[in-house]
């Protein structure tokens, strides 16, 4: 197949988030297995990383106004450009790269013709995609704009309303398949988004080791290590606070954090660092140790001797815990979103309630005091890890929703019209349930 991934994040990247982790692993596994994929990515300084049969197609985001009226041009540069950029940068540069791809999209697509394409629903970046849109477009769900919002309880903006309109509408009309990484995810959605199609649970993944790597000798140090944006949703403030309190009861550990710093607000996450942890000694073990390229994480991963995810929001999977059961480290979690799907208490990890420093202490106090329970968590989450979300495991399931997809999309071309393709699809579904149920059964 001839695959188009459209989006913003794509590694290498700085501030990159689970959105570019997953694509990157996506084009990889898809190259692999030999599809010809082309990705159209946002821009970086950063060079490109090699992968067999995947074609990186870098574009900025300049968005040229197509209107042959000077006044028009003038208005939009002069006003209604200026407008979005001084009420939030961030999103109208986004937004601008979401319409340059319609260019690069039509470009590719005459030099290359795709089979199919999918895109994140992270910043409407299937938005122009679906403005063409003559081919199958599977989207895949990660973490909503407006949840992500509310959940960092950023100051209203109504650039944020803007993005979340726009990536509501294009869920609801764009996709010919809908893809999310967990239940939870799926619940979500269900209350109070409408959606095209309804969706398909596909979980993230990535290469396990098929081995499990050792902890870290006792004698050394003991890296208790968080992997994430350092944003209010992943709770760093909260485990500052918990490491505090058993700093000195286990002289040799370290708390490193990794990610880049985005608190929201004037003061950065570094800046707060000293009302966090006051005691010099402390602070002087926490190591803010900022973007690590993904190619990098797994080195971390061998010198932690626990790993935490303190999130106090939504997580619709969590790579953070993916990874670290994947390199057979113990996990400390929060009891929300996606996590419990991924972490079953006293099996392969802990979970503990959000926001609540004493209890994440007490766990981490906890796998730092029993390193058999460390290692019996260890191989159980490297062994889930490894049947669940391994790559061979989780690509059929991907393919098997490319083809609901591109059925889909050639069904209601075929009927002219969605509603009659709907009916057609029940119609063939009731069909198939039927010669199942009347199958007769063979007697051996």
């Amino acid at each position: 197949m001839r695959i188009g991934l459209v989006t913003y994040e794509y590694p290498p990247q700085q501030g990159l988030g689970g959105v570019g982790s997953y694509m990157f692993r996506l084009a990889g596994a898809l190259g692999q297995a030999g599809h010809q994929v082309h990705v159209i990515a946002g821009p970086s300084h950063l060079g490109p990383v090699e992968q067999p049969n995947v074609h990186l197609h870098r574009i900025s985001a300049q968005h040229i106004l197509r209107s042959g009226n000077r006044a028009v041009r003038w208005l939009y540069w002069r006003g209604f450009a200026r407008a979005m950029n001084w009420m939030h940068p961030a999103i109208w540069h986004w937004l601008k790269w979401d319409m340059a791809t319609f260019d690069a999209i039509e470009q590719l697509h005459s030099a290359h013709p795709f089979d199919l394409i999918e895109v994140p629903e992270h910043a409407a970046n299937g938005w122009m995609a679906g403005r063409i849109h003559r081919w199958p477009i599977v989207m895949r769900i990660h973490c909503p704009w407006d949840l992500f919002v509310r959940v960092n309880r950023f100051p209203f903006n109504p650039m944020h309303r803007l993005l979340a309109h726009l990536e509501r509408q294009t869920v609801a009309t764009v996709p010919d398949c809908i893809t999310v990484p967990s239940r939870a995810m799926e619940r979500e959605l269900s209350r109070s988004w409408k959606m095209r199609r309804p969706p398909r649970i596909v979980p993230n993944f990535m290469d396990v080791p098929e081995t499990a790597a050792p902890l870290p000798p006792e004698d050394g140090v003991q890296n208790i290590v968080c992997i994430g944006r350092i944003e209010p949703l992943k709770g760093q403030d909260v485990l500052v606070r918990a490491f505090n309190s058993i700093a000195r009861k286990h002289p040799r550990a370290r708390l490193k954090l990794v990610g880049p710093d985005r608190w929201p607000g004037k003061h950065r996450f570094a800046d707060l660092l000293p009302r966090l942890s006051p005691d010099p000694a402390i602070r002087a073990r926490i190591d803010l140790a900022g973007t690590i390229p993904l190619n990098g994480i797994p080195a971390i991963l061998r010198e932690a001797r626990v790993c935490v995810v303190a999130s106090r929001g939504f997580e619709s999977f969590s790579f953070a815990a993916l990874e670290a059961m994947a390199h057979a480290r113990p996990l400390v979690a929060t009891r929300v979103g996606a996590i419990p799907e991924l972490i079953h208490p006293e099996q392969n990890g802990l979970i503990v309630p959000a926001e609540d420093p004493a209890l994440l202490a007490s766990a981490i106090d906890r796998l730092l005091q029993d390193r058999r329970a460390s290692e019996e968590f260890a191989r159980a989450g490297h062994a889930m890890a490894r049947e669940r979300y391994h790559t061979p495991r989780v690509l059929p399931q991907i393919m098997s929703a490319y083809e609901d997809g591109s059925d889909y999309f050639y069904q209601v071309r075929s009927a002219g019209a969605e509603r009659t393709a709907q009916q057609w699809r029940r119609a063939l579904d009731a069909a198939r349930d039927w010669i199942d149920e009347t199958k007769p059964t063979s007697i051996v």
